[in-house]
């Protein structure tokens, strides 16, 4: 049996009651069971989903064991049964949360071997934490794009971290992006960062201007996370047979609406698709095999100078 090198106990994120604050307790570290690792955690980030995961967590867990965290790195520092989470062991990994009661926001995590992938000494904790969620979801939508051919994509918004990816891998492929921002301080700040196509949604012009532009440039598929009040006249501008893909709902999270009226006719006239996204279900269908692939291609891209930017860190 070899040599137990990590505490019983842990501090871990936990939320006080619903819609309450977030409290620091004490706890037990977990212990991982057949084919799962113990990771000491090093990085986690906060993304909207995960604050959009706490909103809701009272409806699918108890509070009282629930905690946060869908994402990070960290290494790991004890294996249960199996042969991958044994060649996992003393290794630095990317890794996601399995279960409500075991997240990244904990010194430790117990997570499936299977979710977890070694990233390059060359990349920081901080960066590796960050390797699943944006960077998985961003490939996603490449691979959607290329396998229907659409030459230019309308993603709002775009000054997020996955916007930054989506827009960096996808100039690498000649594929154009019209970026969606709510400002001129990000319209300023993403151009530059070298983006050719911005457009301000708070520009009392913005609905035109994005008429022109996606006609100018065919861009026949629009990647939306906001749901916002301005979703159904960005559809009715698109071009004939585009696509639209909701992947976030950032303005429900916001404001508690979650309801947001699309007008059947725009979809119906000119023939627009309109679809979900959940990372979970894509990578589900992907299969293991490819899971992998675009984890090696991830892999490279930070390796190769691909950087999340990082607005604040908390201890």
């Amino acid at each position: 049996m070899p040599k137990k090198n990590y505490p019983d106990k842990m501090a871990a994120v936990f939320l006080e009651k619903q819609e309450g604050p977030l409290i620091v307790r004490e706890v037990n570290v977990p212990e991982p069971g057949p084919s799962e690792v113990l990771i000491k955690i090093s990085a986690s980030p906060i993304n909207p989903s995960d604050l959009a995961r706490i909103r809701h967590a009272h409806i699918e867990t108890d509070l009282s064991t629930f905690i946060p965290g869908l994402e990070g790195s960290g290494v790991v520092v004890a294996a249960g049964k199996g042969i991958l989470p044994q060649l996992l062991l003393g290794r630095r990994v990317a890794c996601s949360s399995a279960y409500n009661t075991s997240g990244t926001w904990a010194e430790f995590m117990v997570t499936k071997a299977a979710m977890c992938f070694p990233f390059s000494h060359r990349i920081s904790s901080e960066q590796g934490s960050m390797m699943l969620v944006n960077p998985l979801t961003a490939i996603a939508f490449l691979e959607i794009v290329r396998k229907n051919r659409h030459k230019t994509i309308i993603n709002n918004p775009a000054a997020s971290a996955l916007g930054r990816i989506l827009e960096n891998i996808a100039v690498k492929h000649n594929i154009k992006v019209i970026n969606i921002v709510r400002n001129q301080k990000q319209v300023d700040q993403i151009r530059s960062m070298g983006s050719l196509y911005v457009l301000d949604s708070s520009h009392p012009a913005f609905i035109p201007d994005l008429k022109a532009m996606a006609g100018k440039l065919n861009a026949s598929i629009l990647f939306d996370a906001v749901c916002g009040n301005q979703l159904q006249h960005m559809i009715e501008v698109l071009p004939y047979g585009s696509s639209v893909l909701i992947y976030g709902n950032l303005h429900g999270n916001q404001t508690g609406e979650n309801t947001r009226p699309v007008n059947p006719g725009s979809l119906i006239s000119n023939d627009i698709r309109l679809s979900g996204f959940f990372l979970g279900n894509y990578a589900k269908m992907n299969g293991m095999l490819r899971n992998i692939s675009n984890m090696l291609k991830i892999n490279n891209l930070q390796k190769n100078g691909l950087k999340i930017n990082i607005r604040n860190t908390f201890s």
